[in-house]
């Protein structure tokens, strides 16, 4: 979710732009409070009540008689009762300490052969889905209680296609419709359940950015295409049309309940579907209706995947769905998103209206969920106020086509962002470093938990980026002979 912007040296370093609403966000003084304070005498002309002790004022004297005036009483002082001090009000701490549970996992090539013969697209799909479920509660909970210091919240995040399954595994059009139907539904569950293993009271506050569900929409465009047979040839224009939805749900364990219990949520969708998102015949472009789709064999099938998704982010909170994205449930750690492809093609005139879909634009630390997509801080055109990427890359580490080589793939990383400089009207980071990570546990073949701690300062403040003097030695060299 990476943001074009130019940076004035005259003016502050980056001015905030939430968009709270008031039922968020609070009134400073409830509705009638400056009538209330008027009625009491805050401020106005001796009309209201006063609370200001005063002294007992004597009796007149006689005026007449010869007998010399009794001496006037003493004034009688009426002490004001002690009044304790109003308790001083919260700071809130500016720096705040953020924990990294980055899973590196392999997410691009799934098992094949997963699907039973007698078994139907909607069994397989929750019985997969499962697993996948049971593979990031066994990550959290080894690696979640090893915390080595105290944190103000945990980010847990995994790769992009975590949720997917075999796209294989479909034999036609009803099943895509059946498999869609039912990862929507599972995913959400399992993320629900998963946040609910972790309460806040015993294990912190903790917000899961758990990887992405890739689903198939159908569009219905003009009159339907004739059915697809066996030995007959299908122009490319005329397969049948659908667009991607692949989207990545986030979920907190502190945020205020929903009216019936559950915890708010979060959607964020990927914008941009990459050439290797599916079986897309080495990138087949294919125009319908003005509008560019990738040729994707699903199985059997041939279909076409619309390349640029029309979702928009949308969060469930308070019983009911509103469009856009809470990227700031903490508070004062704002954050953004790119799911792979996003993250390059991010200045395009379609990014300024999905920054639109994100509550507060001048976000901190910017998640690039993905599945072959590397993070190039030193060249990359951020918004200045990001101070840490945290990358989590799903791609397998074997896969080599269609490009050369996949060795920087696969991996997760952190990077401590320098203070933006200005280059041509935009704000570049030459200087950055690696977040050191260190690995807790290993649930599953190939599966790693990587473990981090960093701190995120207030908005237009930068970390001091310590650069080393000199490498380490690794530890698998051979020492230098003398």
């Amino acid at each position: 979710m990476a943001h074009q912007r130019k940076v004035d040296s005259e003016e502050p370093s980056v001015q905030g732009t939430r968009r709270r609403s008031l039922l968020r966000a609070g009134l400073a003084l409830p509705l009638g409070s400056t009538a209330l304070l008027v009625a009491c005498g805050g401020g106005g002309n001796g009309g209201g009540l006063s609370f200001v002790p005063v002294a007992s004022a004597p009796p007149p004297a006689p005026t007449s008689g010869t007998a010399p005036p009794a001496p006037a009483p003493a004034p009688v002082t009426v002490e004001a009762p002690p009044v304790d001090p109003p308790p001083p009000k919260p700071v809130e701490k500016a720096v705040k300490n953020i924990r990294v549970l980055n899973f590196q996992t392999p997410t691009y090539t799934q098992p094949e052969g997963q699907r039973l013969k007698s078994e139907d697209i909607k069994t397989y799909t929750q019985r997969a889905l499962q697993a996948k479920f049971a593979l990031l509660r066994d990550a959290l909970t080894a690696g979640l209680p090893k915390q080595s210091a105290p944190t103000d919240l945990c980010y847990f995040v995994v790769p992009e296609f975590f949720w997917n399954v075999n796209w294989d595994a479909v034999q036609n059009e009803d099943e895509i419709k059946v498999f869609s139907a039912s990862c929507v539904v599972e995913v959400q569950k399992h993320v629900r359940a998963l946040i609910a293993l972790f309460p806040q009271e015993q294990y912190g506050k903790l917000a899961l950015l758990p990887g992405t569900a890739q689903v198939l929409m159908k569009q219905i465009v003009g009159a339907a295409p004739a059915p697809q047979s066996a030995g007959t040839a299908v122009a490319d224009k005329d397969l049948p049309p659908y667009e991607a939805l692949n989207y990545v749900l986030v979920i907190d364990n502190f945020s205020k309940a929903n009216p019936d219990g559950s915890r708010p949520i979060s959607m964020w969708p990927k914008r941009n579907v990459s050439g290797i998102d599916f079986d897309t015949y080495r990138r087949t472009t294919v125009m319908k209706d003005g509008r560019a789709y990738w040729k994707v064999r699903l199985g059997p099938l041939n279909i076409l995947v619309l390349q640029k998704s029309t979702t928009t982010a949308a969060t469930h909170a308070g019983g009911k769905e509103v469009k856009g994205f809470d990227n700031d449930p903490l508070g004062g750690v704002p954050f953004g998103v790119d799911v792979c492809l996003d993250y390059a093609l991010a200045y395009t005139e379609q990014q300024y209206l999905r920054m639109s879909q994100i509550e507060d634009t001048n976000y901190i630390i910017d998640f690039l969920i993905a599945c072959g997509m590397t993070a190039d801080p030193s060249t990359h055109k951020y918004l200045p106020s990001v101070q840490y990427i945290v990358r989590n890359d799903g791609m397998n580490a074997t896969y080599q086509p269609p490009y050369e080589s996949y060795s920087t793939y696969g991996t997760c990383e952190i990077f401590k962002l320098s203070a933006p400089r200005d280059k041509d009207g935009i704000a570049l980071r030459p200087v950055n470093v690696m977040v050191p990570q260190i690995q807790v546990a290993s649930p599953a073949p190939n599966s790693i938990l990587f473990d981090s701690y960093f701190d995120v300062h207030p908005l237009g403040q930068y970390p001091s980026t310590d650069l080393p003097t000199d490498p380490l030695p690794s530890p698998f060299a051979p020492p230098l002979s003398a």
